[in-house]
């Protein structure tokens, strides 16, 4: 077996031990930086690096130490390589000495870890390029020409095929980061088989050639097919990245992250490649709810979660005939929403990291002289104060929701809207939130009766695509005592979106669809058995109760004065519950924020999760609690969205504090209160301490506050 230095010997890149050692740091254990680091990216699609290269490392680090960022994510390549590689990766021409080296020893003096960003495959062949290597390399369409990209507006690229040659200049690059400088983390973007053109199929040669010997056909030319989509993200795209991540771990084991802020996307091949790595960087989302959301979702993984502080799209774009054109990278543009954003992530238990230097890096000042700066320093500032104590904290969830990735990548039913599919899991989380109860989104290609058995309540928004083995893995939760709300069109369909007959929990639910696809009625209510009408959705889907369980409403079509039957019923199933709603009111939650609508659905959740709730906080709007907690210690994050972000999205935004916010938190059994403490306002609070729970006033909230109960 071959020694440390042999392996690298063999790869052609031994180097001096001292060169390849990470740095020493502060006494931060690496596991708590990676659940609570301080990252400044320095990002190369854009000014300092690209068009023209001005990076200067010296001014880098010193706006990162002006932040109080604890590291720095440097650009090894993006459209060009930023080091001098002899990968066969272009480098920039502009490119003179060693930015990474100055960098990473400036970095070190300073007491900062260093991520490198490698992109794997990222687009970065510029299409008016004379390198008789990019055609070789890239995608090509059926009738052989070459597929290219847009990205953030400077250029088009081809995009570039992992079957191709391609792939071995990107071993070599990740090879020569890894070992020649002294990086904390391999941070990838990828891996990609394209971008704008990444759902169609490669014709290269290499494609070709391999689909043949594997499968005896050439590559198929209609879409949505399995067996080439199998193919694709299994054995090349996520093969590769796993044979990446061997190759560091048999190297020089750092820890490996990727990008994969695409979670919810149809056919995006990273989503399936979370297994292979330690750890994901979830980049930005329009309102702290959903970001909220997708970082619980990180979360359920068991993985690293990182998110962004402020992105690189700050700027709506509307009146803009090419989209991609992004506006400024490269000005101070943001305003308070970057503490919501940081705020989000904290509570989130998140890794926070700011996009990025360009912001000020030709600024005539230093990056606190600006109110960005400032508010970006504010949230490095708490998450410094109080890292020990944020890496420690977890969820603790009392409920699931599963969200539906074979759905969104396989479904196609006439009435499915794939951009708004995302609503009916959102709403399922949005609605239990609301109501105060902490529920973890997680991916239905994860689930284990393990997790499942955690919760108290699983909540199916709207699933079609459910396998056989996933069918009974949910009867087997219920069976066993678990109470499950199902809705809309769950299980109508296997993993690959083939419609069946009946529901795949037909005997579960005890329901009979009348047809497979819903119809669509406006003016329809749910009459419940007291006689009230409430909205009903209107899209619904009609089903007869089969099982006997009980009805607790019926669809109403007040304009045609029709009865459609029924459209909710409740049943025993071994020593469970479940309930089945033929509609999607979690989506419609999601998009009215009907207070009935919520009342109601709370009359199925609050009797089973109420006993087991783990604090209540009185009702503002725009106000949305988030729990985390050690062994010694709970968080009850309080995250105030009470901005003007109301017509436009992405537009600069203030907020305006809430006041006098009444909160308890559950003690543990068998614990008791040491001291309660505001985090934000660094004040001691005199809680009053009843039947087991701590109750307090929070005196305001402006964006952010966190109850700290230090448990005795």
């Amino acid at each position: 077996m071959m020694n440390r230095r042999e392996l690298l010997k063999s790869t052609g890149l031994a180097i001096a031990a001292s060169q390849i050692h990470a740095q020493p740091h502060s006494e931060v254990p690496t596991a708590d930086w990676l659940k609570s680091c301080r990252t400044l990216i320095c990002e190369a699609y854009n000014p300092p690096f690209y068009p023209s290269l001005d990076y200067q490392a010296d001014k880098a680090v010193s706006i990162a130490t002006a932040l109080n960022a604890d590291s720095m994510r440097y650009p090894a390549a993006s459209y060009f390589a930023y080091f001098p590689t002899k990968s066969g990766y272009p480098v920039h021409p502009e490119l003179k000495g060693d930015p990474f080296r100055e960098t990473a020893d400036l970095c070190k003096k300073n007491g900062m870890r260093l991520v490198a960003y490698v992109p794997l495959n990222h687009p970065f062949m510029d299409a008016t390029s004379k390198d008789p290597r990019y055609a070789d390399w890239s995608k090509k369409f059926a009738d052989g020409t070459p597929m290219t990209t847009e990205h953030y507006g400077f250029a088009k690229y081809f995009e570039g095929c992992l079957n191709s040659p391609v792939s071995d200049v990107i071993r070599s690059l990740v090879r020569e980061v890894l070992t020649q400088y002294p990086v904390d983390v391999m941070y990838f973007d990828g891996p990609y088989q394209g971008m704008n053109n990444a759902k169609e199929y490669c014709h290269c040669k290499y494609c070709e050639a391999a689909y043949q010997k594997r499968f005896g056909k050439p590559v198929p030319t209609k879409p949505d097919d399995v067996e080439y989509t199998g193919w694709m993200a299994n054995e090349v795209v996520i093969a590769f990245l796993h044979e990446i991540r061997e190759m560091i771990r048999a190297t020089r084991d750092v820890p490996t992250l990727f990008n994969d802020t695409s979670l919810l996307s149809k056919r995006e091949w990273r989503n399936r490649a979370i297994p292979v790595v330690d750890g994901f960087m979830f980049e930005a989302a329009e309102t702290p709810e959903d970001k909220l959301f997708n970082l619980q979702l990180g979360h359920s993984t068991g993985k690293i979660i990182w998110t962004y502080v402020g992105s690189h799209t700050e700027y709506n774009r509307e009146h803009m005939k090419n989209d991609r054109v992004r506006g400024w990278f490269s000005y101070p543009v943001e305003s308070q929403e970057v503490l919501l954003d940081g705020a989000t992530a904290l509570a989130g238990g998140a890794g926070v990291v700011y996009w990025g230097l360009s912001r000020f890096f030709y600024m005539p000042e230093g990056p606190l002289s600006y109110e960005s700066g400032r508010y970006v320093k504010q949230n490095f500032d708490f998450s410094r104060e109080h890292q020990s104590i944020l890496a420690a904290a977890i969820g603790r969830p009392v409920a699931g929701v599963m969200v539906g990735d074979q759905t969104i990548d396989w479904f196609a039913g006439k009435h499915h809207v794939s951009k708004a599919y995302e609503n009916y899991a959102h709403g399922a989380w949005q609605v239990m939130k609301d109501l105060g109860y902490d529920a973890e989104p997680f991916l239905d290609y994860l689930m284990t009766p393990a997790q499942l058995g955690q919760y108290k309540l699983l909540y199916v928004p709207n699933v079609p695509c459910l396998s056989d083995a996933q069918c009974a893995m949910l009867r087997d939760y219920v069976t066993a005592g678990g109470v499950l709300i199902a809705t809309h069109l769950t299980s109508v369909a296997d993993e690959h979106g083939k419609m069946r007959a009946n529901f795949g929990l037909a005997d579960l639910f005890g329901a009979q669809f009348t047809s497979v696809e819903p119809i669509e009625i406006p003016d329809l209510y749910l009459k419940l058995s007291t006689g009230e009408l409430i909205p009903q959705d209107p899209q619904v889907l009609r089903f007869t109760n089969t099982g006997g369980g009980t009805v607790l409403a019926e669809t109403i079509d007040r304009g045609h004065r029709a009865n459609l039957g029924p459209a909710i019923v409740k049943r025993p199933f071994g020593r469970g519950t479940v309930i089945y709603i033929g509609s999607g009111l979690e989506a419609i939650y999601s998009e009215t924020r009907i207070k009935r609508l919520r009342d109601y659905l709370a009359s199925f959740i609050d009797p089973v999760l109420a006993p087991h709730k783990t604090y209540e906080v009185e009702y503002r709007s725009g106000v949305m609690p988030q729990l985390m907690a050690s062994r010694d210690t709970i968080l009850l994050h309080l995250v105030a969205d009470t901005g003007n972000k109301t017509k436009k999205l992405r537009i600069r935004e203030e907020f305006l504090p809430v006041d006098n916010i009444k909160v308890r938190v559950r003690i543990p059994e068998g614990r008791s209160v040491r001291a309660v403490s505001l985090m934000r306002a660094g004040t001691k609070l005199a809680p009053a301490v009843r039947g087991g729970w701590v109750e307090v006033n929070v005196p305001r909230v402006l964006v952010h506050e966190a109850v700290r109960v230090d448990l005795g």
